[in-house]
Order: C-alpha cells, then sequence, then structure tokens
C-alpha cells in the first residue's frame, strides 16, 4: 500500500482504493500505480472503491479531472463505490468529464457493471503515459 491509496488488479478490472483524503501528488501516484496494472492485467475497466475516502479540496477534486483528460483516448470505462451522497458528489465533480458510473455502498452492482468492458488491444497501449512533475 502506498500513501493513501491502494491499487492493484483484481481479475477483470483493476482495484483503486483511496484511503483518506487524497492530495494531488496521491492522485498522481495512483494514476500511475493504476495504469501499471491496466497494462499488467490487459484491463479496461476500473472500480474507484471511496468507501474510506474523506472529503477532497475542490481543488484536488479538479486536478483529478486534468489527469482523466490524458487518458480520454483509452476509454476507460469506470465505476465508483461511495458511502454517501457529499462522497457521490465530490467523486462527479472529480470524474465529470468521463465514462463512470456511482454506486452507493454496492461494490458488486460496480463489479457488475465492469464486466463487460473490453480489454486492451496493442493499439490502446500505443498513447504514452508522461509523468508531469511540478
Amino acid at each position: 500500500m502506498n500513501e493513501g491509496f491502494l491499487c492493484e488488479a483484481t481479475g477483470s478490472f483493476v482495484l483503486v482504493r483511496l484511503l483518506r483524503s487524497p492530495t494531488e501528488r496521491v492522485l498522481e501516484e495512483c494514476q500511475i500505480g493504476m495504469l501499471e496494472a491496466m497494462r499488467d492485467s490487459g484491463s479496461k475497466a476500473v472500480l474507484y472503491d471511496l468507501t474510506e475516502m474523506e472529503p477532497a479540496p475542490i481543488n484536488v477534486l479538479l486536478y483529478q479531472r486534468v489527469l482523466n483528460e490524458h487518458l480520454e483516448s483509452l476509454h476507460i470505462k469506470r465505476a465508483i463505490v461511495v458511502p454517501n451522497a457529499e462522497i457521490a458528489h465530490l467523486a462527479r465533480l472529480a470524474f465529470g468529464g468521463s465514462e463512470y458510473r456511482v454506486f452507493y455502498d454496492d461494490m458488486q452492482s460496480a463489479k457488475d457493471y465492469l464486466r463487460d468492458a473490453s480489454p486492451f488491444t496493442t493499439a490502446d497501449w500505443s498513447v504514452r503515459v508522461i509523468e508531469e512533475r511540478r
């Protein structure tokens, strides 16, 4: 486990679990870990478990949108599991421009939603992931 998150391939999807209020640095590291797990597993689906996440500042949530824009061409299918309406609202702010669905404390339905996601092809990985540091 890294600083505030867990990221691992679990069968047909990658599980990303945020364990506290994220920072921009945590989101960057999490994104890198997610991409590595996706590459290794061939999965194009990500399940975000935000049930343990604490609310994050708005600038951090909007930074997640910037990170998502870098991955638009990959067409990642996302399921986001939240514990309550407050975290659901924050998740919608963070992931608003991408393909996602929010589930309230329903991990099984989130997994079912991701079941039909198409796997990566060699052409998908022609997109280069560049880590930008400030």
